[in-house]
């Protein structure tokens, strides 16, 4: 990857202006991302360099996530606009809530079921056969 002195470097919250930003790979694969090594011999099984395996990528991305992309305009549409930014609202509120211990999930669930529910109903121990 080539490093550009006067590069922005992107963070989650940023938006940045210019065409260059740094990559950080992971030095090993993981679920998190893959290695630059990984990354070098993937793009060279395609004969094409790392940069442009990862705009093919991100590419590939942004037509799975954004509804009615079209590639030969140059900017979104504000509907398209208007859904990213739901769906980062959404998963703002996602991360924001506390996390539920398996125990509290378990609760739930349990409390959930009501008298309604098939195994809130008393069985005889007998399964029902005399």
């Amino acid at each position: 990857m080539t490093e550009h002195p006067q590069e922005d470097h992107l963070e989650p919250t940023s938006v940045a202006t210019s065409t260059f930003f740094k990559i950080e790979l992971e030095q090993y694969n993981s679920a998190f991302g893959i290695s630059a090594e990984t990354l070098r011999v993937l793009a060279a099984s395609y004969n094409v360099t790392p940069e442009a395996l990862i705009n093919r990528a991100l590419t590939m991305w942004a037509q799975a996530v954004i509804p009615d992309l079209d590639l030969d305009t140059p900017t979104l549409t504000p509907d398209q606009i208007k859904f990213l930014e739901q769906r980062q609202q959404h998963a703002d509120v996602k991360t924001t809530q506390p996390k539920q211990t398996l125990a509290e999930a378990f609760k739930q669930l349990l409390e959930g079921a009501g008298e309604n529910h098939d195994n809130a109903k008393s069985s005889p121990r007998n399964g029902g056969h005399s």
